[in-house]
């Protein structure tokens, strides 16, 4: 059976985030390594750590969503402040971490921060990582005007709900590592910044294998946002992180996200451009060699055939003049 969200604010709805965010609390004691092909930036830190930074970010979720709601912002001012509101959560996120672990934050973290392509690949979508989840969160499924999903009025599932905050947490604590380890630092010292705060896997013990590892994650990072990202957009769906007991996973869903074309780079609209000329020209292509292919057997199938009349009509004659 479906149990839906609550459509309106009150003590069903408050009572529902309580239990959700309960729920993604007992989450943090699953499983939390990456069972995915893609790379998170998380992957390079043990469970503990990883963990930490995962209450650090609901922690700071759910004080921002007292402020919101002490504040009675409207649903209007919500969406119009959502990008500078997402911006503020990672950065109070990462600071509280940093602290929680004794965490020297270098003077270049926050230029840095804003100019990774990872942070732009998030603002791109900020909209479907926070904002939705917010207006669910403080205001109900009837709060929801944007039709991004494809739900029914005021038939939002829980599950649903549970996924965007899933999703949230693993980002944004994707984001903020991914920060922390791609700065301008030597790999000598990203080694040792790993090794002396004790925040990394068993797995990396080497420099060799944490530069290996970076490397990996900038390059996976890139073909992220410049080749994946598109592509999702083109397709109408969205990506989103989860929970399991089986370790973190990743899923797509539909999402209505036309009006993301237009902060598109120049870059990611080439390859959506190149996508529909691969969708008109491929199955064209695809047309002719069927065509030539058939073209090729019948000709094959011919030559055979009348070679092997000419064979057998020759030993006949041969046959006969004996």
């Amino acid at each position: 059976m479906i149990t839906y969200w609550p459509s309106q604010p009150g003590a069903q709805l408050n009572q529902q985030v309580s239990g959700l965010f309960k729920k993604i609390y007992v989450k943090l004691n699953y499983n939390l390594y990456n069972k995915t092909s893609q790379i998170l930036s998380i992957d390079i830190v043990n469970s503990y750590v990883k963990k930490e930074l995962f209450k650090v970010i609901l922690l700071e979720l759910e004080i921002l969503l007292l402020d919101i709601t002490e504040l009675d912002v409207p649903i209007n001012d919500l969406e119009v402040l959502n990008k500078r509101v997402l911006i503020d959560l990672i950065n109070k996120s990462s600071l509280s971490f940093q602290q929680i672990l004794n965490i020297e934050r270098s003077p270049e973290y926050m230029s840095q921060s804003s100019t990774s392509i990872l942070y732009k690949r998030i603002l791109l979508e900020h909209q479907l990582l926070l904002q939705n989840l917010l207006i669910y969160l403080i205001f109900g499924s009837s709060g929801d005007q944007t039709n991004t999903y494809l739900f029914p009025d005021n038939k939002i599932p829980v599950q649903h709900v549970e996924i965007l905050l899933d999703n949230v947490v693993i980002q944004v604590a994707d984001l903020i590592f991914y920060t922390l380890i791609n700065t301008d630092r030597s790999i000598i010292d990203l080694f040792d910044f790993l090794k002396v705060n004790k925040i990394c896997r068993n797995t990396y013990v080497s420099i060799r294998s944490i530069a290996t590892f970076k490397n990996n994650l900038i390059w996976n990072k890139y073909l992220a946002y410049y080749l994946q990202q598109p592509r999702i957009i083109y397709n109408n769906r969205y990506q989103v992180w989860i929970f399991s007991t089986k370790g973190l996973h990743c899923q797509y869903i539909y999402a209505y996200r036309e009006n993301d074309f237009e902060v598109l780079s120049s870059v990611q609209v080439l390859i959506i451009i190149l996508l529909e000329l691969q969708d008109f020209i491929l199955p064209k292509i695809q047309s002719i060699f069927l065509l030539i292919g058939k073209v090729w057997i019948y000709l094959v199938r011919y030559i055979v055939m009348n070679s092997f009349k000419v064979i057998l009509k020759s030993i006949a004659l041969v046959m006969r003049t004996k």
